[in-house]
């Protein structure tokens, strides 16, 4: 639940100047531009937003907000992502190492699952690796569970195996039905609690787009992320997908950051800028893809070895020739 007193005292602080900067929470921002996205798209600013159509905004989030439109000219911040660099671990085909899980939960690891791994057994085993632990946590429905009837009781399945409240993820689009049908099954499992928030994964902007304003305009959610494949071999997400996600503040989960097999990723450039930072091929590769706000690569491994060399990478930053380099070398 969003503090509104908190957002309301935040911008009482601010009251009596010519030009009023607020600084609101990210809840309360979400729940602003998500009634942007309510009403129709029109409004490219929350500054226009308000100034032009602020009776429907107050309507939109919640009617404490009204504040807002009482304190003059507001200039808010940039909706963007925070450069912070984040490492996720993807549990596709984990051996079950809890070492690992223990690992990944100390470094504060976004931890990675869905219901179709190891045909539902990796869901089970994480879940009882988290049994003392408190993580974050992002799981996918599968395929066969994608439908308004049959998702409610795969979401129910997986918290009961994860024994936490997970961000949930479509794994794949479903064509079958439609963005009012499965956005109001989503919904209706996070108001329960079943879910703690909304993603998609492997879709087009039109998709992102197309889920979004009808979330918005039935309840006010937003989509927290997406999931797609990207590593420097495979950049088609930089096209369409990256730049509007990052524009919008939606994380972008990334899969197979290391390629399906690192040895098919590794060049002669790849190799002597990691010799230049005295780290692992590996850990550059992770570097680049980490390089840009907003991106979570998710690399699996079961060698507590490579996954500290993951965690390690976060504190490797690249020069703007030594991207360039690797820009030109994956093209």
């Amino acid at each position: 639940m969003i503090n509104w007193n908190g957002v309301l005292s935040e911008i009482q602080e601010f009251e009596g100047k010519k030009k009023t900067l607020v600084q609101l929470n990210g809840l309360a921002v979400d729940s602003l531009y998500g009634s942007m996205w309510g009403l129709n798209h029109r409004y490219m600013t929350l500054q226009e937003a308000l100034t032009k159509d602020f009776a429907n905004i107050v309507g939109y989030t919640i009617c404490r907000i009204r504040r807002l439109v009482e304190i003059g000219p507001i200039s808010f911040r940039v909706h963007k992502l925070p450069k912070i660099r984040r490492m996720g671990f993807g549990t596709y085909g984990w051996k079950y190492n809890h070492k690992l899980i223990a690992l990944a939960v100390k470094h504060k690891l976004l931890i990675d699952t869905a219901e179709g791994y190891g045909y539902g057994r990796v869901e089970t085993e994480l879940g009882e690796a988290l049994i003392s632990y408190n993580a974050e946590i992002t799981t996918k429905v599968s395929r066969s569970h994608m439908s308004p009837k049959a998702l409610p009781a795969a979401a129910y399945r997986s918290r009961k195996k994860l024994g936490v409240v997970p961000h949930y993820q479509l794994h794949f689009p479903n064509n079958q039905y439609s963005d009012e049908q499965m956005g109001q099954a989503l919904v209706g499992l996070r108001k329960l609690g079943t879910i703690q928030s909304i993603g998609l994964g492997n879709c087009s902007v039109d998709m992102i787009e197309s889920m979004q304003a009808f979330l918005s305009d039935y309840s006010g959610d937003v989509i927290r992320s997406i999931q797609m494949r990207y590593n420097l071999a495979d950049r088609r997400i930089e096209r369409s997908v990256l730049p509007y996600c990052q524009k919008r503040g939606i994380a972008i989960i990334a899969y197979s950051p290391l390629g399906q097999k690192f040895s098919a990723l590794r060049t002669t450039t790849l190799d002597r800028i990691a010799i230049q930072h005295n780290c692992t091929s590996a850990q550059i590769a992770l570097a680049w893809v980490l390089r840009a706000p907003g991106i979570i690569p998710i690399p699996r491994t079961n060698n507590v070895d490579h996954l500290k060399d993951n965690i390690n990478a976060i504190n490797i930053r690249l020069t703007k020739p030594e991207i360039r380099k690797l820009n030109n070398a994956y093209r």
